[in-house]
Order: C-alpha cells, then structure tokens, then sequence
C-alpha cells in the first residue's frame, strides 16, 4: 500500500526529538494498550458427547459458566457465557481464555435433572467462540494509595497495598483512545486487533464518561494470540487483562491528541477506600526511564523449597527452570508488573518502576511491552494488505 504508516512509539519519538512537522506526511498511526480488563466475557456454543434436556450448570475447568439464553433443547449441546473474573481458587476466567486459546484441552461438565454429562474438549472444537469487552481500552485510568495504616486487599494489587505504596493503570501515550478525538459515530464498526485477532467496535463501553472514554469490542477468539491475554492474580481474586491496537488516521480532528506526551497526561492519585482523587500527577512519572521487564541475577538465587516470587506471580509467568539448576525465571507471561522485584528476599529481579507524586509504585497493572509489540504487528499487517483500513 501507498499510505505511510508508523507505530504510536515511532510518532511520539519523533515529537520527542522535535521533528513534530513529519506528522503531515503520515497516513495512519497504530496505537495500542494493554492491561487488566474486568469488564470481558467469552461466549461459547458448546456441542456434548451425549443428549440432554438442557443446561441447567456448566463449568469449563472448574469455573462456573452461565448456559442460556438459547435452551437448546435435547439438542446435547450448550449456549454458555463465562466472565473473564470467575474462578475456581487462583485459576480464573482469563487463565482459562488462555489455554483454550493456546490449544489445550478444558474439561466441560454440565448438569441436568441431576445427571453429570462431560466431555474434554479443545478451541477447534468449539464452533463458536467469541469475545466480548464490554468496558476495554480506558482512556488511561487512575494510580491508587492507601492512605490508612492497615493494609488493604484490592483489585488493584496483587498483594495487600500497604501505606506509602502505589499501583496503576494505564498505558499513557500509546493508549489508543488518548491519541484520537472520540465520536461514538465514527467508532462503531471500526476495525481493530483484539489480542491479535480482527475485531470491530461495537460501540462505547459501560461506565463511559466523556473525561474517561471506554470502547465495546467483540473479536473471534479462534484468530487470537495467547500472548497477548490471561489471566492476572490480586489480592481479591483472578482478572483478565487483554491487548487492543487500533489504527488512527492521521487528520486535523486526532492530530492535537497524536502530539501528546506522557508528560502532558494526567494520572490522578487516589485513595484505594473511596476511590477519592487526592491530587494529580502524570503519566511520564510512572512510565519514563523504567523497565518494561525484570533484571535477573539467577546467581542469587537460594533455590528456595518454597519461591515467595513463583508464589506471588500474577500470571503465574515465574517457573523452575531445570537447566538452571531448579532456579525461578519468568517466561513469556511476563507481565511486567513488578511484584517480584518488590517479593524476592534475595534481590534476584530488579526493575525501574518509578513513582507517583513521591509514592513507589509496587504493582502495575498495564504492560507496555505487549501493547508496543501489537501495534508494530498491526503496523506490519497494514503495510502487507492483511488488514483492510
């Protein structure tokens, strides 16, 4: 294709380095985000092995779905509907979107007039297996403190947020909807990629505001990229997080958003009871000259009976390595959260993870790095014609 098409970090770069008029000669910008996204279910047509009346309960891994609405009737198959924040213990509705994503077989149980029916059954085998968000890609969101001398258990930590401790959300400059001028009009039917698959807009998402626009998303999650989603372990329980990139034409109504910095968006500090703004700082403070990924000196490691780390990994990324002699090492799940670097004992991870008005971050709940890497294969598939603007 003839149009010029740069990622949202090669145009902020340039902005940074001054060369801000070379926004005139670029069609299309890809921005992207990723973080935890409660408001994601998935909606699954079900075909059994054997014929029943109708689902009265099913559970897909443990995790309890909801059958319906369609009864399908002695049809021996199953209508379900399973919110990304259900779980059974530590495993969770994004964990379980994950395997099934990456090919693994889930154990499917539905109960009617008191008989068990199972089957083991693999994404291939599942005709229909949509996702839906129904609040996704935030316009940033907030940083949360706890102001109080107990520690609190939250969402917004995966362990108890402590006094003098901070977490947040929020991707900054890359976040799609920061860098565009927001008309549901022109939203609605948009294409975009949900953790790597093609998806469209449906429309805004529940709790939009216009100071803090969210999008409705629906994507197919056969075409989907396991990296990109999962499941994220805080104090209260499992979420999900997801990876959306969107492409932004570069005209007069996104251009005065394209041109923003992490330094010129807000990121509003709040007390984790009540959720009360106490003050206001920016973006660059918890994004600029960080580490999007741990350090690791596997050296110190003690090669512990029990790793607080492996036991405190959101996504569970922290596993024994047998080659390094049973020592810990995050995998790709990765999410750069921080929480080891904040757990270990030994100072085996390290990480950079900046502040908020003088208060440490200790937990990030938005990833950089996965949304960076979808907005460069939406650049990519934009230039090879795969993805039709």
């Amino acid at each position: 294709m003839d149009k010029v098409v740069v990622t949202i970090d090669e145009l902020k770069k340039m902005i940074r380095n001054n060369e801000e008029d070379k926004i005139d000669e670029i069609d299309i910008v890809t921005a992207a985000t990723c973080g935890i996204m409660s408001g994601t279910m998935a909606i699954f047509y079900i075909p059994m092995n054997d014929r029943f009346r109708k689902a009265e309960k099913v559970y897909l891994n443990g995790i309890r779905g909801f059958p319906g609405p369609c009864p399908n009737e002695y049809l021996g198959s199953v209508d379900v509907v399973v919110f990304g924040t259900e779980h059974n213990g530590d495993y969770g509705g994004g964990f379980l979107f994950k395997d099934l994503v990456k090919g693994k077989e889930v154990e499917v149980k539905v109960e009617c007039d008191g008989k068990i029916y199972e089957r083991e059954i693999t994404l291939d085998e599942i005709p229909t297996a949509r996702m839906i968000g129904t609040r996704m890609a935030f316009k940033n969101y907030v940083a949360v403190t706890n102001f109080g001398d107990e520690p609190i258990k939250t969402i917004f930590h995966r362990k108890f947020l402590r006094k003098g401790e901070a977490s947040f959300s929020g991707c900054g400059e890359i976040n799609p909807l920061q860098n565009m001028h927001v008309d549901e009009k022109e939203l609605v039917g948009k294409k975009i990629l949900l953790n790597g698959a093609e998806g469209v807009i449906l429309g805004f998402g529940t709790r939009y505001s216009k100071e803090k626009p969210n999008i409705m998303i629906s994507a197919d999650m056969h075409n989907m990229d396991a990296y990109y989603l999962g499941g994220f372990i805080t104090s209260t329980g499992p979420e999900v997080f997801n990876t959306i990139a969107i492409p932004i034409e570069v005209n007069e109504k996104h251009k005065e958003y394209l041109k923003k910095l992490d330094e010129d968006i807000d990121l509003p500090l709040t007390n984790v009871i009540g959720r009360k703004i106490v003050d206001v700082g920016k973006y660059s403070e918890v994004w600029k000259d960080v580490d999007l990924r741990p350090h690791i000196n596997v050296y110190r490691c003690r090669n512990c009976d029990f790793c607080i780390v492996e036991e405190l990994c959101p996504t569970k990324a922290v596993r024994r390595v047998e080659y390094l002699g049973g020592r810990r090492l995050p995998n790709e799940d990765c999410f750069g959260c921080g929480v080891c670097a904040t757990s270990c004992p030994y100072g085996i991870y390290q990480m950079k993870l900046g502040s908020i008005l003088g208060i440490p971050i200790t937990c990030r709940q938005s990833d950089r790095e996965r949304a960076l890497k979808l907005a460069e294969e939406l650049k990519e598939r934009i230039i090879k014609g795969e993805f039709k603007i």
